[in-house]
């Protein structure tokens, strides 16, 4: 009688949808619970759990701890395109040994190579571009600066001061590697008691230290199609920034300077999807002009950072 309850639950879920509702409640809540992630969606535990399976062992979906670029001392945060003659395979391959490369992307348009990085300081900017100019085939590197984070999973909205040692260290690199660690395994491995090591994680997560959060390997999928656009303002920007911070398409947004006033990511199951966003954003009287690349192939998404070079216990 359970079974077949459990198959009638189950029996009218569209699986390309309940995998985007996955997807998107990990990116807000990367430690969710089964049981929690299969109230919200109306379907069983088992089949969430399965999906779940799949996503991560098959569609490349990973979630992980990443610290908070302020928090690591990041205080040079950029986003670059970079103009290619000829295969631009081989230097995205290059580009995403970087360590400073935290995103590598193959895109659409004229400038078919974007990466963003983090800094310490602006020479360590400098050395990593002029690196970067020197790979062979890169003819053209466009750098926009962001000067504000308005909207990013791997952001925190805020932080707080907090003295570490070095148990949160040996958690975060455990947390880095798999967000989803259950609280016994962490416990065991700094030799904590589960609660004692949960009340280390929050404390960590209330703090603005790390975000865990999901992502997801490559740009284009049956539920995942990725646009990056680049805004040009024309007045003040406050209703653009307002929009981006609250449309829920928009995964990243942020306020910059160089290239464009804001840069922002848009993600959809379908194409139509995102181009009602750009259309409702070209709508708004102070944008000036939108430029957009399609997101190909994402060779690097690495947030996480080594735990030695940024934080040091």
């Amino acid at each position: 009688m359970q079974e077949e309850k459990r198959r009638g639950q189950n029996r009218d879920i569209d699986l390309d949808t309940l995998d985007g509702q996955i997807i998107r409640a990990l990116q807000q809540d990367g430690r969710a619970s089964i049981r929690d992630l299969a109230a919200s969606f109306g379907a069983t535990r088992e089949l969430v759990s399965h999906r779940l399976r799949l996503l991560t062992e098959h569609e490349g979906l990973r979630v992980v701890a990443a610290l908070d670029p302020g928090f690591a001392g990041h205080h040079v945060l950029t986003h670059s395109m970079v103009l290619v003659d000829g295969p631009v395979g081989p230097v995205a391959e290059r580009l995403a040994e970087l360590p400073d490369a935290v995103f590598v992307s193959m895109v659409s348009g004229a400038f078919p190579l974007v990466f963003e990085s983090r800094h310490g300081s602006v020479e360590e900017l400098h050395e990593s571009l002029d690196w970067v100019r020197g790979l062979p085939g890169v003819q053209r590197v466009r750098v926009t600066t962001y000067s504000e984070i308005l909207k990013g999973f791997f952001v925190s909205p805020e932080r707080r001061q907090i003295s570490l040692d070095s148990i949160d260290y040996a958690l975060i690199a455990i947390l880095q590697r798999d967000g989803r660690t259950s609280y016994r395994a962490l416990a065991e491995a700094v030799h904590l008691s589960a609660s004692s090591a949960r009340a280390r994680v929050h404390r960590l997560i209330d703090a603005g230290v790390i975000r865990i959060s999901a992502i997801k390997s490559g740009g284009i999928s049956r539920n995942r199609l990725a646009i990056g656009i680049g805004i040009t303002a024309r007045g003040g920007t406050e209703p653009i920034g307002r929009y981006l911070a609250v449309s829920p398409a928009i995964d990243f947004a942020a306020r910059s300077h160089g290239n464009y006033d804001f840069v922002a990511t848009l993600v959809g199951a379908s194409s139509s999807t995102l181009l009602t966003v750009i259309d409702e954003l070209r709508t708004i009287p102070e944008v000036g002009a939108i430029e957009s690349w399609a997101h190909f192939d994402i060779v690097k998404e690495d947030y996480a950072r080594t735990l030695g070079r940024v934080l040091g216990p």
